[in-house]
């Protein structure tokens, strides 16, 4: 067995024991949620004997944005609960590297680009 092979392998005992560990750690905040107080959004924090224990509890809300064009007159603009965003778009970016640097050239300064961690994922054959 090489090295990386023996890497790749001490990296599936790792995630499988992790797998576990996480598994064993939800148990636990399953318990907890049980038996402490939590809002229906945001934060509460108990304060036990040892422990201060914090439970948050995030909404997810989206938008039907043909349901929202129907309905967004019946409140004033300023009031809209809905914001818009601009992001980069990775596949046009790319695209323009690819396909035309000297346009990207003359806009690359307005985007930030690094690196994220790489992803490793090993299978045992």
């Amino acid at each position: 067995m090489s090295n990386i092979d023996g890497l790749a392998s001490e990296w599936l005992e790792l995630k499988k024991a992790e797998r576990k560990l996480i598994a064993q750690r939800h148990a636990i905040e399953e318990q907890l949620t049980k038996a402490l107080d939590a809002k229906d959004e945001g934060s509460v924090t108990h304060k036990l004997e040892d422990h201060k224990v914090t439970l948050s509890q995030s909404v997810t809300r989206k938008i039907d944005l043909v349901k929202w064009e129907e309905v967004k007159h019946k409140i004033p603009e300023d009031r809209h609960p809905v914001k818009s965003t601009l992001s980069a778009d990775s596949v046009g970016v790319r695209w323009l590297l690819d396909n035309n640097p000297k346009q990207w050239a003359k806009v690359a300064e307005a985007f930030e680009t690094k690196k994220a961690k790489i992803g490793v994922k090993v299978e045992a054959y």
